[in-house]
């Protein structure tokens, strides 16, 4: 169960190409729900306080995956990225710990939660934010699309990627990506577009109207 509730977080989390994606939710949470268990049935053949044990053992993972989610942290020249995903992998952690130690109700519940955040709240985080989305067609003069370039370019633009797919058309020697980019409401969207031109050999870009 810890890696069902774990996946479906992470195919959210996946399908918008984040860092931390589908098999590290996973990952995450069948160690965090492992851990409890070892501290429910292995501590007590060597504790005598079994209760306080597991409580530290829990507390430690906990902790634990502060040092993982900061490595999903990025600090852009406008603002910063990744405290989502960051976020994410904690309550997959939490999520694993509950379907360990049986709380198999609550796990449900946050996983259910975490997806209505993630997917319905998304408008009223944008105007939270004072943010715009918008999702555009790109074609590039390769055959072979960058991802990594483009992501780390995006990144430092305080640009942030809500979706990318890399559209299978038979265009010869280029590649066509479906993206949706999510922009602060003040930021220059021509020059991010002019930099890609210049520097990534983007072709063309059209704004896609059925997304």
């Amino acid at each position: 169960m810890a890696a069902f509730l774990g996946a479906i977080i992470g195919i959210e989390r996946e399908i918008k190409n984040r860092a931390a994606g589908f098999r590290t939710h996973i990952i995450v949470s069948v160690g965090a729900c492992l851990i409890m268990l070892i501290g429910i049935e292995g501590i007590g053949e060597i504790s005598d306080d079994v209760g306080r044990d597991t409580a530290r053992i829990a507390g430690q993972v906990v902790s634990g995956i502060g040092f993982l989610g900061a490595g999903t942290i990025l600090q852009t020249k406008d603002g910063v990225s990744g405290l989502t995903a960051a976020a994410t992998l904690w309550l997959s952690a939490a999520i694993g710990l509950a379907v360990g130690i049986g709380f198999h109700e609550g796990a449900i519940i946050a996983t259910v939660v975490c997806l209505v955040t993630l997917i319905s709240l998304k408008g009223i985080s944008n105007l939270i934010n004072d943010r715009i989305s918008k999702s555009y067609i790109m074609v590039f003069a390769s055959d072979i699309f960058d991802e990594d370039n483009f992501l780390d370019f995006a990144s430092k633009e305080g640009v942030e990627i809500r979706r990318l797919d890399i559209l299978d058309e038979e265009i010869e020697d280029k590649a066509m990506i479906k993206s949706t980019l999510s922009f602060h409401k003040h930021y220059n969207i021509g020059k991010f577009f002019k930099r890609l031109k210049s520097d990534y050999h983007l072709e063309s870009v059209k704004l896609n109207k059925e997304e």
